[in-house]
């Protein structure tokens, strides 16, 4: 177990800071969860987003990621070599659809099942209300960037 910084009084009231703090805490978790899957948190992302959105493109998928192109190649890449993703036949001869194998549609909810026991640690300290209500806030502040 690591032991905190000290840490100045101005970053208790930095709301930055604080989303950082519980960040780290949140993906270190998270990354121990899915270490039997050997995928990362982001690579689990890239699937939701895929079962979500079947048929959803590369380009659109590093958009929906924030990536550049030549990462979100790598990523589906990886996806794919995993046997986790499949490529078919896009809107053009340019372009790929992405949809989950039965294998990626298998181990995706056992991967988000274990990321939310990962977090149960990491949120203890709140109560249900408290975290459903974190989760609320959080989504008011993420909305505005998420729509297109």
């Amino acid at each position: 177990m690591t032991q905190s910084a000290p840490q100045d009084d101005e970053l208790d009231t930095l709301i930055g800071y604080q989303l950082q703090m519980a960040r780290l805490r949140l993906m270190e978790a998270a990354h121990a969860a899915l270490a039997p899957y050997g995928i990362s948190p982001a690579r689990v992302t890239a699937l939701a987003l895929i079962r979500a959105q079947p048929g959803l493109d590369q380009s659109a998928l590093g958009r929906a990621l924030s990536i550049n192109r030549a990462s979100a190649m790598k990523l589906v890449n990886l996806l794919v070599e995993r046997g986790l993703v499949e490529r078919r036949p896009g809107r053009d001869l340019r372009s790929h659809a992405l949809h989950l194998t039965a294998e990626g549609e298998t181990q995706l909810p056992e991967m988000v099942a274990r990321l939310r026991e990962s977090e149960a640690p990491v949120l203890a300290d709140l109560t249900e209300p408290e975290r459903a209500r974190l989760l609320q806030l959080l989504h008011r502040i993420h909305a505005p960037f998420s729509r297109d």
